[in-house]
């Protein structure tokens, strides 16, 4: 008997709120305050969580790419492209303005933007997640649209070209002439495609939908298959195929927890609160961290702590602004 569709959101959005709350710690985290755990956590975060996001994201696109259900589709390019356009102009602007009345002088401002806005960086990093989510939604649209019965192939002969020119080591070469900046955010186009293309195959079989038994086998797959490749990548030292049997195991296992024992329909919407507006935290955790560190104690800790209070703020943040902008498309920047 399939899940109540409900429950499993419920589980992907506990997910997401873990992932996005360990991202703040990643980045926000002093050196000093690493522990074991913190250590853990920052060490696999930038193999681990932004991945599952992209999974994440794909999968619950995969009905909006395959309806081909063209206001659906301008929809998603706006929740991404808003935040992705907005944001860095908002810090870029308060920037030059701090600096103008500080009389300093900002060498290649506009040039700055202008890369910004081009590839997610270099002021901003961490909309290099948005530029790929951006990329990659507007050629799965263009793919489907132009090759209605028989997207799926060329997806897959797509996906089979670039694996190879990335375990072939012909994708450093071809990003070689670029300067690093430039080619760290192109690369991430070609090495994060297993991870999208794995979401969008996911939700194309709606795997958090089916029984536990055909989970239970995917996980022992890519459990056998971690062990597989770890012998045969070592050789040449790619390890994202390995990364993609890992978040497989941790999409899948959050599936598996009993939230449709809760009953409750408080506690749900409860749940359901709190775990909102990880896009918006993600966007802000960085503008936050350093608009407070000089005038608070505990941030300038950087310990767990504050990484806690950094979370909250965002969330607060976004909680009450999500209010204010809910009926038009700002409301895209804090969710």
């Amino acid at each position: 008997m399939k899940k109540d569709k409900k429950i499993i959101f419920l589980n992907v959005q506990i997910l997401r709120m873990i992932l996005s709350f360990n991202i703040v710690v990643m980045h926000c985290i002093g050196n000093k305050n690493k522990n074991k755990l913190i250590h853990f956590i920052c060490i696999t975060g930038s193999y681990y969580y932004v991945p599952i996001f992209f999974l994440i994201s794909f999968y619950f696109s995969y009905k909006t790419f395959s309806k081909r259900n063209i206001d659906k589709l301008k929809e998603r390019l706006l929740r991404i492209s808003i935040p992705y356009i907005i944001w860095p102009i908002v810090f870029w602007s308060k920037f030059n303005i701090i600096s103008y009345i500080k009389g300093k002088n900002v060498l290649n401002k506009y040039k700055i933007l202008y890369y910004q806005l081009l590839i997610g960086k270099p002021f901003h990093s961490v909309f290099w997640f948005q530029f790929c989510l951006l990329f990659w939604s507007i050629i799965f649209i263009i793919i489907i649209l132009a090759f209605k019965n028989s997207y799926n192939y060329i997806m897959i002969v797509m996906l089979l070209i670039i694996l190879f020119l990335n375990l072939s080591g012909f994708t450093p070469l071809i990003l070689q002439s670029f300067n690093n900046m430039i080619s760290r955010s192109i690369g991430d186009i070609f090495y994060k495609i297993i991870y999208i293309m794995s979401g969008f195959y996911f939700g194309s079989i709606t795997i958090l939908e089916k029984k536990y038994s055909l989970k239970i086998k995917i996980l022992i797959i890519s459990m056998i298959g971690i062990f597989i490749f770890n012998k045969s990548l070592k050789k040449i030292n790619n390890n994202y195929l390995i990364i993609q049997l890992i978040i497989n195991i941790i999409f899948l296992s959050f599936s598996f927890f009993p939230f449709d024992l809760i009953k409750n329909k408080i506690i749900i919407s409860f749940i359901n609160q709190i775990t909102s507006f990880t896009g918006g935290i993600y966007y802000l955790h960085s503008e936050i961290k350093n608009r407070t560190f000089y005038i608070s104690k505990i941030i300038q800790k950087a310990d767990f702590t504050s990484c806690v209070i950094n979370y909250c703020m965002c969330y607060i943040f976004c909680f009450f602004s999500f209010k204010l902008f809910k009926n038009n498309k700002l409301k895209y920047l804090f969710i």
